[in-house]
């Protein structure tokens, strides 16, 4: 079962909910991609806990041998975990009887978790879990559990997007309003490529390269500045727990690709109307300006 305990940052900016999770010590082999990096695992019947690596770093009294003051007692920290980027990542564990007896919630638990052997066996594990009106449960999997804890990060995302878009729009006219300065300023140039024999298309085709050069220019410029951000850690709340989550900004290849296929986007619609406008001038009036 899990409940909130609040903890004081180390940064010294206040306190915050953590979520405390009691399990029994099969627990630790239903979840083989979190693997102990520091100390050791907990001792059933013990008052001791495990950590996680984003809770070590970012809470006092989180290091091997510290002791947590929560429930009817201390409890010492024996152990440092890394969850993979998980949501086990915020959160602290102990033996679920100890914990049970210190939050008075013996004979009581408040998730179940079941690993079956492959999707099938889990889709039809939990409609059996579901349907059987004994148990009075219901079955989740376990990436629908916290797609369903996080559906209120949802708006947030919305408003992230419509930004996104807003700016790549007044990009998109930037980049416009750069390149048909570049044709007003350079229509001797345009004008004399096409005397020597360059086409229309040749002329529009160097105008959307350069857009797109400079687009490309401006995205590697934006992910250098960014890599000083690459790894911080951080935190928001949990709408349904209320207890801090922690994350972290990693700047992954897809993440890289997606910000220079954005740019390039944003360049071409910028740079296509002032190419075609550059292909289409007139070679005497161009000459004369």
């Amino acid at each position: 079962w899990v409940v909130v305990i609040v903890l004081p940052r180390k940064d010294g900016t206040g306190e915050v909910n953590v979520t405390v999770r009691g399990m029994m010590p099969d627990g630790l082999e239903l979840r083989p991609k979190v693997k102990l990096v520091e100390g050791r695992w907990f001792t059933p019947g013990q008052r001791e806990v495990v950590v996680s690596e984003s809770i070590h770093k970012r809470f006092s009294h989180a290091n091997v041998g510290d002791t947590l003051a929560f429930g009817k007692g201390p409890w010492q920290v024996v152990g440092v975990f890394d969850a993979g980027g998980s949501a086990y990542d915020s959160e602290i564990w102990g033996d679920v009887n100890q914990m049970a007896t210190d939050f008075d919630r013996q004979g009581g638990f408040s998730s179940a978790y079941l690993r079956a052997t492959d999707p099938v066996s889990a889709d039809a594990l939990k409609h059996r879990v579901s349907d059987d009106q004994r148990l009075k449960l219901e079955g989740l999997l376990e990436t629908e559990y916290y797609a369903k804890q996080t559906s209120s990060g949802a708006p947030i995302r919305i408003i992230g997007w419509i930004v996104a878009v807003i700016m790549a729009i007044g990009s998109s006219f930037a980049a416009m309003n750069t390149m048909y300065a570049a044709v007003a300023y350079r229509g001797r140039e345009i004008a004399t490529l096409r005397v020597i024999g360059f086409s229309k298309p040749s002329i529009l085709t160097s105008f959307v390269l350069e857009s797109l050069l400079l687009s490309l220019l401006g995205a590697l410029v934006g992910i250098v500045l960014m890599l000083p951000f690459n790894g911080m850690t951080t935190g928001t709340s949990n709408a349904v727990t209320f207890s801090e989550i922690v994350f972290s900004l990693r700047m992954t290849l897809p993440v890289v690709v997606t910000a220079v296929g954005f740019a390039l986007i944003m360049g071409l619609f910028g740079g296509i109307a002032p190419a075609w406008h550059a292909a289409r001038r007139d070679i005497i009036a161009a000459l004369r300006d």
